[in-house]
């Protein structure tokens, strides 16, 4: 009997530490879930001799152990509850300081706002201020430029009658002068027409002169470059060895660079008589007559600096 009173002791111990638990929960929340451990530190510790007792003191310990799993069932839900209802006001709190915070933006935005078009209004009651200034300034320019342009126009209307006055003068001096240039004009006119027809006389005069020369040095010259054409072609044959069997009726023609003594300089074929051996022949009697007769005179002599000359073999041989 006494090992069961001890059991029963034992388990309102253990339901009365269990209500302390969820008053202790319940009182001081914590941010972090507890959790509760059923071991063998919360179980209410048996005598060795109660083992060994009899079933109705086993059932005792069964009654035990089902309350204290109620119990722990109910302190886990109290603690589920007393979490939610910590989120939730968590949640409010948040929500509270969130509006909170959007209502101060407002007002502060408002304000800034509102400084704005303070700020606004100073800046166009200044600029129309200052526009005031301006335009009355303009106006006192306007009416001091009007009154110097009236100043100016006076003094021009004045000036323009002077101006008139001298025109009227310098036109008549102007007119005296230019009848004074018109004789003068005329008179230098005259002078330069009998000079140009005297000049134009002469000028006729001496071209006609000059054709004359001209003639004369060109029938000169020209008799001058038959003569020795003649002795070129002559000096030229009495050096030209002719090919057996030749038809005298061929010709060559050849073009001959000689310098101011006559030394034959360059001789070039430009037309063949059509037999290269005639040709040959020709050129190398050109050659050998070399120096060729020349006129002395510089001015027939520039004829002979490079000539065209036509060779026959008649011309040898008649």
């Amino acid at each position: 009997m006494m090992n069961f009173e001890s059991y029963k002791s034992a388990f309102i111990g253990a339901i009365l530490l269990h209500l302390l638990i969820v008053v202790l929960l319940l009182a001081e929340p914590s941010n972090t879930q507890p959790t509760l451990e059923l071991s063998a530190k919360n179980e209410v510790a048996l005598p060795q001799t109660a083992v060994q007792e009899s079933k109705p003191e086993e059932q005792a310990i069964k009654a035990v152990s089902v309350d204290q799993q109620e119990v722990t069932k109910a302190v886990n839900q109290l603690k589920a509850e007393r979490l939610r209802e910590k989120q939730a006001e968590e949640n409010r709190q948040r929500a509270l300081a969130q509006q909170a915070e959007a209502a101060r933006k407002r007002r502060i935005e408002e304000q800034q706002r509102l400084e704005r078009l303070k700020n606004e209004a100073a800046k166009l009651a200044l600029a129309r201020e200052k526009q005031l200034a301006e335009e009355q300034k303009r106006l006192k320019q306007l009416a001091k430029q009007k009154e110097e342009e009236e100043k100016r126009l006076a003094e021009m209307k004045k000036k323009q009658l002077q101006l008139e006055k001298q025109q009227k003068e310098e036109a008549a001096k102007l007119a005296e002068l230019q009848k004074q240039k018109a004789a003068e004009a005329a008179r230098m006119k005259k002078e330069q027409e009998e000079k140009a027809r005297a000049e134009a006389e002469q000028k006729r005069l001496a071209a006609q002169q000059q054709a004359a020369m001209e003639a004369e040095r060109n029938a000169r010259i020209a008799g001058e470059v038959d003569k020795y054409k003649a002795l070129i072609i002559n000096a030229i044959s009495r050096q030209w060895i002719l090919p057996e069997n030749v038809d005298s009726s061929l010709s060559s023609q050849f073009r001959i660079r000689l310098a101011p003594n006559g030394a034959v300089l360059e001789v070039s074929l430009t037309r063949s008589s059509g037999d290269p051996v005639l040709d040959r022949s020709a050129q190398s009697a050109i050659y050998k007559a070399s120096p060729l007769p020349v006129p002395s005179d510089p001015d027939t002599f520039n004829v002979f600096r490079e000539i065209s000359l036509t060779v026959r073999p008649e011309n040898v041989r008649g």
